[in-house]
């Protein structure tokens, strides 16, 4: 974020995108730009990550600990989506 350079994924990188590009890659560091949060903002899209099986549990709680801060102090709707390697995309729809 912040970079002048188009900094395009490598060949089979994991990317979250949405119809204009990539939204942020390299495991959720390198985020883009246009979709950074700012003060102004009205909808977001977070995400959380777990490659480790045995912390299943541990990224479900997180989530809801996030879901409920997002509710709580900022009074926002919150969707949740679990992808893996069979659930892949979802559609984000307004």
């Amino acid at each position: 974020m912040g970079g002048e350079e188009n900094d395009p994924p490598y060949e089979g990188e994991i990317v979250y995108k949405d119809d204009m590009g990539v939204i942020c890659r390299c495991w959720n560091w390198r985020e883009a730009q246009r979709t950074m949060l700012t003060e102004q903002t009205k909808r977001a899209f977070l995400c959380m990550e777990s490659i480790d099986d045995t912390r299943h549990e541990a990224l479900h709680q997180a989530l809801e600990e996030l879901a409920c801060l997002i509710q709580r102090h900022l009074g926002g709707t919150v969707k949740k989506h679990l992808l893996d390697a069979r659930h892949s995309e979802i559609p984000i729809i307004d």
